[in-house]
């Protein structure tokens, strides 16, 4: 729901601009320029504050608060627009919970599976950002629904969900597994029943036998990346996230002119997201395989030649287009997140994600709002958005190539592998 919130209405953005009565693109996706920046700040706070709330009332009112925001979307006029900007301020606040508070919950609960419970978590996302803009496309033309009855529907929902949260998640999700108790003590051990299990995670494109004789007791390889190596994956994934949520906020003006027809952008929004569902957690597995970094690089490339592709297709060519965006795109989340989770200790994962996500799109928030305002510098023209996507897509492009040539340093082993390379090999395990 907290993904679906920031795309469920970029199908009908040609409807919002027309009820406010603006003129510019700009005005529209600068909506979404707040909310981002918003969302993004937010992630400091609750980055900072991770280890000191509680899980489970954090994700369920940080759902509910978002939800009755969007839902209060059904109240506005045609003059509220700044009133439209708070209320979506209101929502991001609510929803910036979840990336520091639940990622570091689920990293520490699967500490030597980072990658795949990263990428079954980002399963979740996907189908947010798939379902959200294919539901709206169906609630407006078959339904004939506003853009105010559908954001009342959605944010009611999301309360609802905010509510089955609270419900579901185990009350002492935090104290259980937090930095106070003695098994989080032990460092970035992992918990006691998985301890000496078998299990080869990757070194990020590094030689094993460098990580090997380290002691899992010694500290976070944060510093050895250092704070220039994390600005550096910052600035990878930051140029990533200004193409995606410009072209995200972008394709129904853009599609409404090379296809005539604007009733069609939710589906394909549901084409670029769609591939997530199945992408980020087979990605997220082979991280944990073969590498972050080789992935991630090879990812960030591929998705933006098919931005950059987009500028030179018919509509026809469009629909493979955007699933392949979609594949890219996806596949680069669970493997930067998990470079960034291998990155720090358990104890200040909840900071360093707050910092990472904050940066990445507190850069990205920018995107929108500068690409309408370009798109309305040359009119809006179809040979402005083709320009347009070829610059958008050089930027994830570049990144690739970036985090292609940063050396990584190998993950800490745990507890658990250090004990199983010590143990005789009773040739019953990988």
């Amino acid at each position: 729901m907290i993904h679906g919130y920031s795309i469920f209405l970029s199908p009908l953005n040609s409807q919002m601009r027309d009820f406010f009565a603006v003129d510019g693109i700009s005005a529209i996706t600068a909506m979404k320029t707040t909310y981002l920046a918003v969302y993004a700040a937010g992630n400091l706070l609750f980055g900072v504050l991770t280890n000191r709330i509680s899980a489970r009332v954090t994700l369920a009112l940080g759902m509910v608060v978002n939800g009755a925001a969007v839902a209060g979307f059904a109240a506005m006029g045609p003059n509220d627009i700044a009133l439209m900007h708070a209320l979506w301020a209101l929502a991001a606040f609510g929803g910036s919970v979840y990336h520091p508070v639940a990622n570091v919950l689920i990293t520490r609960l699967y500490p030597t599976r980072k990658g795949m419970v990263l990428g079954v978590t980002g399963t979740g996302a996907a189908v947010g950002f798939a379902f959200a803009p294919l539901a709206t496309g169906v609630l407006a033309t078959v339904a004939g629904l506003t853009w105010q009855q559908i954001a009342l529907l959605f944010g009611s929902a999301g309360v609802l969900v905010g509510i089955a949260a609270w419900g579901m998640i185990p009350p002492a999700a935090r104290e259980a597994n937090g930095p106070h108790t003695a098994g989080s003590q032990r460092g970035a051990n992992e918990p006691s029943e998985h301890r000496g299990a078998p299990h080869r995670e990757e070194h990020s494109g590094e030689a094993p036998g460098h990580a090997q004789g380290r002691s899992p007791h010694s500290p976070s390889h944060f510093p050895t990346l250092g704070v220039a190596g994390l600005a550096l994956v910052i600035g990878v994934a930051s140029l990533r996230e200004v193409a995606m949520w410009s072209v995200l906020d972008t394709s129904d003006f853009f599609l409404t002119l090379v296809l005539a027809d604007s009733t069609r952008t939710g589906f394909f929004l549901f084409l670029l997201y769609l591939p997530g569902i199945f992408v980020k957690p087979l990605v997220g597995v082979l991280s944990d395989k073969i590498g972050r970094k080789r992935l991630a690089s090879a990812a960030l490339i591929f998705y933006g030649l098919a931005v950059a592709s987009s500028a030179a297709a018919g509509p026809i060519a469009l629909i493979p287009i955007y699933l392949l965006m979609g594949i890219g795109m996806a596949a680069t989340i669970p493997s930067i997140e998990a470079i960034v989770a291998d990155a720090t200790t358990e104890r200040n994962r909840g900071v360093v994600f707050g910092v990472f996500v904050t940066a990445m799109i507190g850069i990205g928030a920018l995107g929108p709002f500068f690409s309408g305002a370009f798109l309305d510098a040359v009119g809006g023209t179809i040979e402005g958005f083709r320009a347009l996507m070829l610059v958008l897509g050089a930027l994830p492009l570049l990144g690739g190539i970036a985090l292609a040539i940063l050396r990584l340093p190998p993950r800490e082993p745990t507890a658990g592998e250090v004990s199983t390379r010590a143990a005789p090999h009773d040739g019953s395990g990988p």
